[in-house]
């Protein structure tokens, strides 16, 4: 009896977090509505989906990352910038994470045990069940259990060792787990990954018809697309092999192989169901997409990811020349220009039309949080007044568009990095994986940012005329450009694929290869960049400055993240097992040896003074 009143109490929660129109109109008062059993496990997995919303970055990097007061990881990875926040400029590394452990990528380590500790209660409810009404249900664990892999590997990326083995065993009276091996959390998650993928597709297959309504009922990923959960598990372990192959290159080679001998990787992208805002008020606020939405006008686009854009670096698109997701990407400044933000700082803050327009209350930056016409309206003012380039807001906070979770451009880099290592067959060259790279990206972003154009609210706020404020140009085109010609996309992917093939050696071609992955995945995945930066030290960035100072790039990496309190407060003994590796500057155990110690901030003037008349030459002695 007890442990049903625990069921019902978890089912009440729905309340609270903004569950699903389905969910809603399933339970419609949910703090009175007294489930059946059959709808019990499915509620219990589409709730700590929807809570954690794990596959994504966004919910750990944007709003619990750049929200904290140790905002930084957009900055460490040179995704973007934001010199006007004090908290962004750091010269140790005490400076860059005080506040992780509460309220930063710390939160990490506690995502993966407070928001999935309805996990054992749901698989223990699916083991009272008869043999039939298990066949219905394990799906559910099956799918929550990828979910928590790829949320313990997160964590992995960031600590190294943490508990795993005896993780989410309270019921069973383990409180004080211990902290695993990283390279053991690895291997095991890997297997899992198949286990559970291949497990989903025979579950599905062989539900009753009430099981499978049931099914596309409350799958809200894929609405009961099984294949789609077994890719999207084959992709996670790809992610996985390909991490710890220069460390273990015979281990991921083998995984590898199996998973190209499945041939079940994606081949679309793997995305949430159009037009539903179906997180919107995880964690109490308009949720991740609402998040992005607030936050990106905080983070001027980077002097690198725009000038690998921006191939001839004259500050404007020119088709046939620059990258075409340039302007899908990024907006242009108050003149029309892609102008990056300075990497000296001092610099970038004498700039002082778009400092007076950023401290301007009237400027409406922190309006953005879920108010559409405020959002565009600050978009209006963005080409009144700012000096620097931007992340183009309407193809990322578009409260309705697909959420991103694993792209075929993604998948096919990963494969490019298999080939060029010889790490499996794949089929195909790197050189090929790489263009066909290129060209699903271009496609998938024009897609999101056509998406963003159909569904996006206040649209009339942007100035949609010729000659806008004398400056010679329509800001609307710009936010909103035409998709290019299958011609130039394939001409552009041509082109990178030849600049691969020119380049001299395996770590050269990797530098080509982390920049694409950086234009393609940006700061949708600012974590998953972290964690490449590390393992690669590739693509080559800027090193910030501040009065002539070096900041922390001089330290060199920001190898890991100490743990958060919770440990150190109630796991004190099992912490002590793995303190030693409590600290910064530890490299992650999937770091070759010949990476360790190496720095992939250098020297570069052109960070420092973009060709832009408003910059003091005084600031250049």
């Amino acid at each position: 009896m007890k442990k049903h009143i625990l069921l019902i109490i978890v089912l009440s929660l729905f309340s609270t977090i903004g569950c699903q129109e389905d969910l809603e109109e399933l339970f419609n008062n949910p703090n009175v509505y007294s489930p059946s059993g059959e709808e019990i496990v499915p509620g219990m997995f589409a709730y700590m989906i929807q809570r954690t919303a794990s596959f994504k970055d966004q919910n750990f990097s944007w709003y619990r990352n750049i929200n904290a007061p140790g905002l930084g990881f957009p900055m460490r990875t040179h995704l973007a910038s934001n010199p006007h926040n004090s908290t962004v400029r750091f010269n140790n590394y005490d400076d860059h994470v005080t506040s992780f452990p509460t309220l930063g990528l710390g939160r990490l380590y506690d995502y993966g045990f407070q928001n999935f500790k309805e996990l054992p209660l749901m698989e223990q409810r699916i083991a009272e069940m008869s043999e039939e009404e298990q066949q219905d249900m394990k799906v559910y664990a099956y799918m929550t259990r990828i979910f928590w892999l790829n949320c313990v590997l997160k964590s992995v990326d960031v600590h190294n060792a943490i508990p795993y083995s005896e993780a989410l065993k309270g019921s069973e009276g383990v409180f004080f787990p211990k902290f695993d091996d990283p390279w053991e959390i690895y291997q095991d998650a890997m297997a899992k990954f198949k286990e559970y993928g291949d497990g989903i597709q025979s579950a599905v297959a062989n539900l009753s018809p009430k099981g499978k309504i049931l099914f596309d009922q409350y799958d809200i990923m894929f609405k009961g697309d099984a294949d789609k959960w077994a890719q999207l598990a084959n992709a996670w372990r790809l992610r996985a092999a390909i991490r710890v192959s220069d460390v273990y290159p015979n281990e991921a080679g083998a995984i590898i192989a199996e998973i190209l001998a499945d041939g079940n990787l994606p081949t679309e992208d793997l995305e949430t169901p159009q037009g539903e805002d179906w997180i919107s008020r995880a964690n109490g606020g308009p949720g991740y997409k609402g998040n992005i939405s607030r936050w990106i006008y905080h983070m001027w686009a980077s002097p690198e990811v725009l000038y690998w854009l921006d191939d001839d670096r004259d500050h404007v698109y020119t088709e046939g020349v620059d990258d075409p997701r340039l302007p899908a990407l990024i907006i242009p400044n108050r003149e029309g220009l892609y102008i990056p933000i300075s990497y000296k700082f001092d610099v970038a803050l004498a700039m002082t039309d778009s400092v007076q327009a950023w401290n301007n209350a009237d400027f409406g930056y922190n309006n953005f949080w879920y108010s559409s016409n405020d959002r565009y309206n600050s978009a209006n003012r963005h080409f009144d007044h700012d000096a620097w380039a931007h992340w183009n807001p309407f193809s990322f906070h578009s409260l309705v568009e697909p959420v991103r979770i694993f792209t075929v451009a993604e998948v096919q880099l990963l494969l490019a990095e298999a080939a060029l290592k010889n790490l499996g067959n794949t089929g195909s060259t790197a050189r090929q994986h790489i263009e066909n790279a290129v060209e699903s990206s271009i496609n998938y972003w024009y897609r999101i940012n056509d998406w963003g154009e159909q569904t996006s609210p206040g649209l009339a706020s942007v100035p949609n005329v010729d000659d806008y404020n004398g400056k010679g140009v329509n800001f609307y085109q710009m936010s909103f450009p035409d998709k290019p010609s299958d011609a130039v996309i394939q001409a552009w992917a041509a082109k990178v694929g030849q600049d691969f093939e020119n380049a001299a050696d395996t770590e050269a071609k990797m530098e080509v290869l982390m920049q694409q992955k950086y234009i393609d995945i940006n700061i949708n995945e600012v974590l998953e960049l972290f964690a490449e930066l590390r393992r690669t030290r590739h693509p080559t960035l800027g090193k910030f400055r501040e009065q002539g100072d070096l900041l922390i790039e001089d330290n060199g990496m920001v190898e890991r993240l100490i743990y958060p309190n919770a440990p150190a407060d109630f796991n004190t003994e099992q912490l002590s097992q793995v303190q030693d590796q409590n600290n910064y500057s530890t490299p992650i155990f999937w770091v070759p040896d010949n990476k360790r110690g190496v720095s992939p901030y250098v020297e570069n003037d052109l960070y420092y003074y973009p060709e832009y008349p408003g910059i003091p030459e005084t600031f250049k002695d």
